[in-house]
This record gives C-alpha cells, structure tokens and sequence, in this order.
C-alpha cells in the first residue's frame, strides 16, 4: 500500500497517525508542496491531506492547493481511499463543491466529539469512548458536501467528521497529533492567540495529560479500518 501524505505544514507531520499506518504495512511518501514543486513520482493507491495554516480558497497564496483539488478528484475518479485531516477535511470539501470559511468561534485544545447517530455502523467508531476528546486547532469550517454523511460533532463545529462514498473520510480535528507535536504548535502560536486565549498553554497541558491514551487509541482504529478500504491490505491485528 503506497500512500501519498501531503504536508501542507512543517509543524504538522502526519504524526501517530502514520505511526500506526507504517506497522500496518503502509508505504508512506510524503510531498511538502511549498519546499517541493513536484509531486513525487510513483505509483499510490491512497492519499492523506493534512493540515495547515492557510484558507482552502487561498490559491493566489498557496497555488499548489488547486494541484491538491485536482488529485482529490483523480483519487476519487480511481476509486482510491482518501482521508484529509483539518485542512484537508476542508480540501475535500472544496472539491466536492463546498466552501470554506471563517468560523465563528475558532477551536483550540481538545474538544468533546459525539457520533452522529445514523454514524454507529461505521467499524472505527462502534467502540468510540462516550468521553472522547481530540485535538483541534483551527479558525475555518465548511457546508458538509452534498453527497457526504455526517459522522462525528460538537457543539463548536457542527462538521467534524464525515464520509463521501465508501472510501473518503474527511476530519476536522488533528487524530495525528502527539504531544510533542502540540507542544511546538503551542511555542509558535500568534500574537492574537496570546491576547485572546491567555492560559491556553496551561490548559492544553492538562488536557494532553487526561485525553492522550484515549486520542491514540482512537487514531489506531482509524489507522486500521481505513486501510481495510485498500484491495493490497494485510493486517497486522
């Protein structure tokens, strides 16, 4: 299983995510757009888009994200899996016809997620904690595509988790995230964060301590069920 990460963002690697798609048997190669103009060559049968800093419409900016557009749309015309994580959950989106947009109150720190009900038949979340709590880290939201069910929620961000088809999956919240990499996002948040959300270090501190396990977990069977979506999987469990 070769799959194709783009990083949209140095301070977001794909984390224990990957951790977890590696011990699977998955290849990863991982495309950094704003360092690399070319996509690496090869063959994938699957594509995660991860987060990053800037709009999903900001093309004038960052023009490689009409390049990330274009292969959403070739991966789903293959019937290839596809996953984006908070930017790239509104990547897809786009592709798909949505818009993304400021939200009105930004999500900083773990955030309660509840499953959606028609959402309990999905495998990777028959056995979703009633008290989880995921990292989010994000100013943005966007209108669920037409053709997508909504899978996970919370009173922040109606739009947390969803699926087009049978192998798409888009999420709002960082499942790949590991403390180390909260911790350096928290040494470069802005300016604006400092002024608005004063003791955010000293919280997400403490929520690192009480919600990791769980958030591991959760990516783990994320991590497994999603390849189970590739013709070429074997599992490890």
């Amino acid at each position: 299983m070769k799959i194709l990460v783009i990083q949209n963002s140095v301070r977001d690697p794909i984390g224990i995510l990957g951790d977890h798609l590696i011990y699977q048997g998955a290849e990863l190669t991982t495309w950094f757009p704003e360092q690399q103009p070319n996509l690496p060559e090869g063959a994938f049968s699957g594509l995660i888009i991860l987060g990053g800093h800037m709009n999903a419409h900001e093309d004038d900016k960052y023009p490689h994200l009409q390049q990330v557009v274009t292969l959403i749309h070739q991966f789903h015309a293959e019937n290839k899996p596809t996953m984006g994580v908070c930017l790239g959950s509104q990547l897809i989106a786009r592709a798909f016809g949505s818009q993304v947009y400021p939200h009105s109150t930004p999500e900083l720190g773990f955030s309660p997620l509840a499953v959606v009900t028609d959402a309990v038949t999905e495998p990777w979340l028959k056995n979703c904690p009633v008290n989880l709590h995921i990292m989010q880290w994000h100013f943005d939201t966007f209108d669920l595509p037409g053709p997508a069910t909504l899978l996970m929620t919370n009173d922040i961000c109606k739009h947390q988790a969803y699926r087009i088809g049978t192998n798409i999956y888009g999420f709002q919240f960082h499942l790949e995230v590991t403390p180390e990499i909260i911790v350096d996002w928290l040494t470069a948040k802005s300016d604006w964060i400092d002024t608005h959300y004063p003791n955010l270090d000293q919280q997400i501190q403490k929520q690192i301590n009480i919600h990791t396990d769980n958030a591991a977990t959760f990516a783990e069977q994320v991590a497994y069920h999603w390849l189970t979506l590739f013709p070429d999987a074997v599992s490890k469990w």
